[in-house]
C-alpha cells in the first residue's frame, strides 16, 4: 500500500512550497521593473547634466568682462563646458554657441563656434521669441546635444538624442564681438 503524506482530497489545502511559487512568479516583473527604474534614472541623470553642460556653455562666454573674445578662447570656454558632462563621455556631446544680434526686427547670427559640430553661419537668419527681438539687442545662443545610449539590460534601446539651449545676455558688455570667429 501507498502511503500518502496527506489524506485523499486534501491536496488543494496544502499550502507548502507557495511562497516559493510566488517568487518565481513575481521575480521577472521585479527584476524588470528595477532594471527599467535604473535606466531611467540614468537617462534623467544624463537629461539633466545636458541642460547644466548648456548653461554652462552660454555662461563662462556671457562672463567675458572686456566684450572681445577670440576663437581659441570660445573653444577652450566649449571643452570647460562638455566637463558637466562627467561621467558621461564628451565625445558624443555637440557644444555650439552662437551670438545673435537684433537689428531692424531681424535677428541674425553675428559669430558662432561649435565643438563637435559645425557653427551657425555668420548673417543667416535666427528665429526668436517675439519678446526677445528688441532692436540693438545681442543674446548668446548655447545649445548641447547628446546622443545617449543607456546601460541597457535589455539591449534593444538605441542612442537617444538629448538636447537642451538656452539665450543668455552678455553681462558686463552689451555684446561680445569674436571677430575670428565664423
Amino acid at each position: 500500500m501507498i502511503r500518502r503524506p496527506w489524506p485523499p482530497g486534501m491536496v488543494w489545502r496544502d499550502t507548502r512550497g507557495v511562497a516559493m511559487v510566488e517568487f518565481a512568479l513575481l521575480l521577472p516583473v521585479m527584476l524588470v521593473l528595477y532594471l527599467g527604474g535604473v535606466q531611467l534614472q540614468d537617462g534623467i541623470a544624463c537629461n539633466r547634466k545636458v541642460t547644466i553642460a548648456a548653461r554652462a556653455a552660454g555662461d563662462l562666454i556671457a562672463q567675458n568682462t572686456t566684450g572681445k573674445i577670440s576663437a581659441s578662447e570660445v573653444d577652450d570656454n566649449l571643452q570647460v563646458a562638455t566637463q558637466v558632462l562627467l561621467p558621461y563621455a564628451a565625445s558624443n556631446a555637440t557644444v555650439r554657441v552662437t551670438e545673435v544680434g537684433t537689428m531692424n526686427n531681424v535677428s541674425t547670427v553675428m559669430w558662432s563656434r561649435g565643438l563637435n559640430t559645425a557653427a551657425n553661419k555668420r548673417g543667416s537668419v535666427v528665429t526668436l521669441p517675439a519678446a526677445m527681438r528688441i532692436n540693438g539687442t545681442y543674446f548668446l545662443l548655447a545649445e548641447v546635444t547628446y546622443a545617449y545610449t543607456p546601460p541597457s539590460a535589455f539591449g534593444a534601446i538605441g542612442p537617444l538624442m538629448l538636447k537642451d539651449s538656452i539665450y543668455m545676455i552678455p553681462r558686463n558688455s552689451d555684446q561680445i564681438d569674436c571677430s575670428d570667429c565664423l
